[in-house]
């Protein structure tokens, strides 16, 4: 806008129109349209296949931006209505996320079938992770002992502090398809109340800890000393439904590994799904979706 208030085209400076408007522009798209035609036509006569399709492809992206503009097909010379025009506007759209064309990632089939196997596979994990987890013995309300950094009781700093924890609750959203551990929190035995305690230890790291001969069990330090017993309260009993994922409840989940947002390749398909193999392709068979994948 100029201060008048007319609008100043930003490509030919004349008033009154914009650049989506501007017909000097229209008029030399549709002349490099003509000449990329003519080229194609004289490079294939000669024999030149490759220059050939390379003058077709310029001369498509003009007609494009022809039609674009004016709704008039330069390869008819007739005028389209908007949804023919779209439809012709499609077919040379490349999906974000698989890279083929004629579609958008809103309405690709794929990301939609490879929720599905996100989904399933989540429930798997979780089944498996739970199990595991109860093998172990450790719920809500154990309390355990963990070697950690920090200042010790003589307020010395050392690499090898060893505390007793208590598990004051477990991560159930954390443990989906792409993260299969389990997570619980925990915070110092003797400041149970106080803020600002929040370490995480996975199930994997716990079992390290305890040794798999019943709930009365002792470690020994590195001095051979014997060490706390672990007090293993087993009450670890997963919020309705964490064992029957959907994609609703799979939100955050899902958003993390299908993400919309950064570069193209962290948008795009990922191997597992486009080069199925292992679970993945055994849950493709179970729902039903060879036909889609290339398994």
């Amino acid at each position: 806008m100029s201060w008048s208030g007319t609008v100043t085209c930003s490509y030919c400076y004349q008033r009154g129109h914009n650049k989506r408007k501007c017909p000097q522009l229209t008029e030399e798209i549709k002349g490099r349209h003509t000449g990329a035609t003519s080229m194609a036509a004289k490079e294939r006569a000669a024999g030149n296949e490759n220059d050939a399709t390379w003058y077709d492809d310029r001369a498509e992206r003009f007609r494009q931006q022809y039609l674009k503009r004016t709704k008039i097909d330069l390869a008819t010379g007739e005028k389209v209505t908007n949804k023919a025009a779209k439809t012709a506007r499609m077919k040379n759209v490349t999906c974000g996320y698989c890279k083929e064309r004629g579609h958008t990632r809103r309405t690709c089939q794929h990301v939609k079938h490879d929720k599905q196997i996100f989904v399933e596979e989540t429930r798997r994990m979780r089944i498996a992770a739970l199990e595991s987890a109860r093998e172990t013995g450790i719920g809500i309300g154990s309390m355990i002992p963990i070697r950690s950094t920090g200042y010790d009781l003589d307020g010395q700093w050392s690499s090898d502090i060893l505390t007793l924890r208590y598990v004051q609750s477990v991560l159930w959203d954390d443990c989906h398809a792409n993260r299969t551990a389990l997570i619980v929190k925990h915070i110092d035995a003797r400041k149970l109340g106080a803020v600002n305690q929040s370490p995480y230890t996975s199930r994997d790291q716990l079992t390290k800890l305890v040794q798999a001969n019943g709930a009365a069990l002792r470690y020994a330090d590195a001095e051979g000393q014997d060490l706390p017993v672990s007090s293993l309260v087993p009450t670890l009993d997963p919020p309705k439904g964490w064992l029957q994922p959907t994609e609703q409840s799979l939100e955050v989940a899902i958003k993390q590994a299908f993400p919309t947002k950064g570069n193209d390749y962290a948008k795009s398909r990922h191997y597992e799904y486009s080069y199925p193999s292992g679970i993945t392709k055994e849950i493709i068979k179970a729902l039903g979706l060879q036909e889609h994948y290339s398994t």
